[in-house]
């Protein structure tokens, strides 16, 4: 592999989109670790997923915890195994860092900074 270099620096600001897609990425990587502890036959707490009784999986999108509405109307996705629970997750990561779900994100964002101006 050769190495590429560049004269770029780390930015001394970072604007508030990118930190919410950095925080809410890091979140899916998290999930993604979770998934694949379940497929280990583990029990993570804090997974997002979960199983109806017929045996379909669903994830909602969590920022904080507040599920983040991927269309109008929709709240989660649903998945028939494992694997496409990962997938979906891995397509929801690129979706954030495309800064596809910026405005829901800033949406969550807000309404999580209102609930905590009420409990002050």
């Amino acid at each position: 592999m050769k190495l590429k270099f560049t004269s770029k620096s780390r930015p001394k600001t970072v604007s508030p989109e990118v930190q919410r897609r950095e925080r809410l990425v890091h979140r899916i990587d998290q999930q993604i670790g979770y998934v694949r502890q379940i497929i280990e036959g583990q029990r993570p707490r804090a997974a997002w997923l979960w199983m109806s009784a017929e045996g379909t999986y669903y994830l909602p999108i969590k920022y904080g915890k507040q599920v983040i509405e991927l269309q109008k109307g929709m709240v989660s996705i649903e998945c028939q195994n494992l694997d496409e629970v990962e997938h979906a997750l891995c397509e929801v990561r690129g979706m954030a860092l495309a800064g596809k779900l910026d405005e829901q994100l800033q949406i969550a964002s807000a309404y999580i900074r209102k609930r905590f101006e009420k409990a002050g």
